[in-house]
């Protein structure tokens, strides 16, 4: 499985100088992962089940394959999903489909650039430099969301469709009309890599299935911390 070598060096670097900071935000801890807490059948799970189960995962997401295991009382299947970045989003919870996995997101970005318009033709690069690799060409007039801009403002991580296809160049994108006076620019954050999968599970004669995510926080796989739901409308400010 490729792993870029800066995120890795540069995740842990930040982890010896005291945590990388997405890591408290996403709630990606040391614990022992329950890869069955999003069922309702976890609560029937022992410790040997939830290890098995937990192997099984991390195999399937850094394999690519479906993963069977069996436990003591419980036994299912993982079927690993597609790639996504996580702390991009105002949530850092929330998680953008990776369009390919070889993107190298190992950098420290600001965040939350909004829509910009492709003013030529355009190459997509799985990494901030033209000594990348070209992922992908995009046409002049494509509107694209920019989810992430390196610190020296040149190179901007680019999603289209809710899939982030990789980086271009700040020369060919200006701000989509109607939003150049709109203040942008979030908060600086250092990607985190996440594989989304789903999973079977059995235990006696039920049976549950459910999707889920394990994100990679430099050192090892943790599950995916749960994403806000949206706030409910205020009746009061709708007019209602």
């Amino acid at each position: 499985m490729f792993w870029p070598r800066s995120f890795s060096l540069a995740c842990l670097a930040v982890l010896m100088l005291g945590g990388c900071a997405s890591l408290s935000s996403l709630g990606l801890t040391g614990e022992e992962e329950n890869y069955a807490a999003g069922s309702a059948l976890s609560a029937r799970l022992a410790s040997g089940d939830r290890k098995a189960l937990g192997g099984a995962v991390v195999a399937a997401v850094e394999s690519g394959q479906p993963q069977r295991w069996r436990g003591v009382r419980a036994a299912g299947v993982v079927m690993p999903g597609d790639y996504s970045i996580a702390n991009l989003k105002p949530d850092p919870n929330a998680r953008i489909t990776l369009a390919r996995e070889d993107i190298d997101i190992g950098y420290v970005m600001e965040t939350e650039l909004g829509l910009y318009v492709l003013t030529r033709n355009s190459n997509v690069r799985i990494g901030p430099g033209t000594q990348y690799a070209i992922a992908e060409k995009l046409p002049a007039g494509s509107g694209v969301e920019i989810v992430g801009r390196l610190t020296d403002g040149i190179w901007m991580l680019a999603a289209v469709d809710g899939k982030v296809r990789g980086y271009i160049h700040k020369s060919l994108a200006i701000k989509a009309p109607g939003t150049e006076l709109l203040l942008a620019g979030g908060p600086r954050r250092r990607p985190v890599r996440c594989r989304e999968f789903t999973q079977r599970i059995s235990v006696s004669s039920e049976q549950d299935e459910w999707a889920d995510a394990a994100c990679h926080d430099g050192v090892a796989w943790r599950r995916a911390g749960p994403v806000a739901p949206p706030p409910a409308a205020d009746d009061d400010l709708l007019g209602l």
